[in-house]
């Protein structure tokens, strides 16, 4: 089990490198560019989901740190984990949590990409070293949709990263049609 979580998270970062490298030809200006007052823009989409992983790796750090506490998944966790990531693939219209929505106004790409390595680097270390006792318990809560084991994490990071990919596609478009 612990490889196909491997494998998840490969696949997430895989994702994740084929953005950076789309986003490396822009300058910090273009990156930092909000289309209106009320959006992000991409640097700041990139926060929302750096912040949102570190809270996710703060937490399961300290759940796992004592393993008499989790419980083992039960099938209504694996629901809301799967409600979650549908409900985030679906056009909907979300409003984030205060924690996760305080994004810098101006930060540079390489800066903004460094500490999403670090997150990452951070989550995949964790999941390395954890026992697979702990790979069918709940180890994550959601605000909204609550526990949910390790592959539920991942599944919420990728449907996260997908739901804001599609806010970034027409501003990365846009951006480099206005370059040429």
């Amino acid at each position: 089990m612990k490889t196909a979580i491997k494998e998840k998270i490969n696949q997430l970062e895989q994702k994740r490198f084929e953005l950076m490298s789309e986003l490396e030809v822009l300058n910090d200006e273009r990156l930092n560019y909000k289309p209106l007052e009320n959006k992000w823009s991409i640097i700041q989409i990139m926060h929302h989901l750096i912040k949102s992983e570190k809270l996710s790796v703060i937490y399961i750090t300290r759940k796992i740190t004592n393993k008499s506490t989790i419980d083992k998944s039960s099938l209504i966790s694996k629901l809301n984990a799967f409600a979650l990531k549908w409900s985030l693939i679906l056009p909907l219209k979300l409003k984030a949590p205060h924690n996760v929505s305080d994004v810098p106004n101006f930060d540079t790409f390489e800066n903004t990409k460094s500490k999403w390595d670090k997150i990452r680097n951070s989550f995949a270390s964790i999941v390395e070293s954890m026992s697979d006792d702990l790979l069918n318990k709940d180890i994550f809560k959601h605000p909204v949709a609550g526990e949910m084991n390790i592959e539920g994490t991942i599944d919420f990071f990728d449907a996260h990263f997908k739901h804001h990919q599609k806010q970034i596609k027409p501003l990365l478009t846009n951006l480099k049609s206005e370059k040429k």
